[in-house]
């Protein structure tokens, strides 16, 4: 059988892939984690709308679970959380690492975790922008430092907020590969480096990333 001339070749591991030529199954190497109550389109659905979601490439953890809480009231992923001014707001995160092979064939390893935090000041002049203001990596966590308990990781930190509504999202990365982001080293100190194409290995540039969960501070 033939293939046609828009059609790709399949995605085979071989240590490099070319970027412009090939793609993956879906699933094989991105994949997207939604919270859904139910096993159902519907419920999926409307854990997509409300944001309870988190991504990874490579299968690089098995799960991941984000909490904000002010001790009264919490909230997880594409959530609101409002707590009073002044009231201590903490983070509590806990994740399985992976646990078996990938396609490529190998079980990944988390090398980082980082928080990252930014304001909400209203709707952007420029939404052609594609900056969050203020936003930035506060904490750089590396999983040999963070305690691992029946096969999970997990710790808490208190979040030094600023004084309006802000968002904290998580993302982690192998380690492997990483540059300082756009803005700086200040901002973001070791972010996804820019991909060759033609040149580059996917499985050796694992990362997750989460959504936000909001904060609002009220008086």
């Amino acid at each position: 059988m033939q293939r046609s001339p828009e059609s790709k070749e399949d995605p085979v591991y071989s240590g490099t892939v070319d970027l412009q030529e090939n793609d993956f199954w879906p699933g094989y190497y991105s994949r997207t984690h939604v919270g859904a109550r139910e096993v159902t389109y519907g419920s999926v659905m409307e854990g997509l709308r409300e944001g309870r979601v988190w991504v990874d490439h490579g299968c690089l953890i098995d799960s991941i679970d984000v909490t904000v809480t002010d001790g009264a009231m919490s909230a997880t992923l594409g959530g609101e959380l409002t707590a009073k001014r002044g009231r201590a707001v903490s983070l509590t995160v806990t994740l399985e690492p992976a646990s078996k092979p990938n396609f490529a064939g190998f079980v990944p390893e988390l090398a980082r975790v980082d928080v990252i935090m930014g304001t909400v000041s209203g709707p952007a002049e420029d939404r052609d922008a594609m900056m969050a203001p203020e936003t930035r990596v506060i904490t750089q966590l590396p999983v040999a430092d963070l305690a691992v308990k029946d096969g999970k990781i997990s710790w808490t930190q208190v979040l030094e907020a600023p004084s309006e509504k802000f968002y904290i999202r998580l993302r982690g990365t192998d380690g492997k590969r990483s540059q300082p982001g756009f803005l700086g080293a200040n901002i973001d100190p070791a972010g996804p480096a820019i991909d060759q194409p033609g040149n580059a290995d996917p499985w050796e540039d694992l990362w997750f990333y989460t959504n936000p969960i909001f904060v609002g501070v009220i008086s």
